[in-house]
C-alpha cells in the first residue's frame, strides 16, 4: 500500500452540505475509484478551520494524476465525472498533495541501522 495525503480548504458555508454528499456518495465514484486502484479512503477536518485532510492509500505507486484525473478512465464514467466536477466547483476548488519530509519508517530505522529485509539499506 502507498499513502498519499492531500489538502484543501472547503468554501464557506459548504462543510455541512459536503458532508451530506460523502455520506451518500455515488456507488458509480466508490466502484470508480476501487478500479482505480484506491484502497481506502479518510476525509478528516482541521478543528476551528475549514481545512480538510484526505489520506488515500493506493494498490501500489499509482500515479494519482492519470488514474483518477481529467481524461483518465475513471473520468469516462459520467457519474465519477460529475462528482469530481461537483466537488471541485462547489466545495473546495481541488486537492493538493502533500510532500512527505519525515517517515518513522525511513529516518528512524536509517537512524538505529535497523537490518532491512531484501538488501534494503535502512536511509533508501
Amino acid at each position: 500500500m502507498v499513502r498519499h495525503v492531500f489538502v484543501t480548504e472547503i468554501k464557506d458555508g459548504k462543510y455541512e452540505e459536503y458532508i451530506r454528499y460523502h455520506d451518500n456518495i455515488f456507488p458509480e465514484v466508490v466502484a470508480g475509484l476501487r478500479t482505480a486502484g484506491v484502497a481506502g479512503l479518510q476525509i478528516l477536518s482541521v478543528p476551528g478551520t475549514r481545512r480538510l485532510v484526505m489520506i488515500m492509500e493506493t494498490a501500489g505507486a499509482i500515479d494519482i494524476g492519470k488514474a483518477l484525473g481529467p481524461g483518465s478512465r475513471y473520468r469516462e464514467n459520467p457519474r465519477c465525472k460529475e462528482w469530481e466536477e461537483l466537488m471541485d466547483a462547489d466545495f473546495h476548488g481541488g486537492w493538493t498533495e502533500c510532500q512527505e519530509i519525515h517517515s518513522s519508517e525511513k529516518q528512524w530505522n536509517a537512524a538505529l541501522s535497523t537490518p532491512m529485509v531484501d538488501g534494503n539499506s535502512p536511509s533508501s
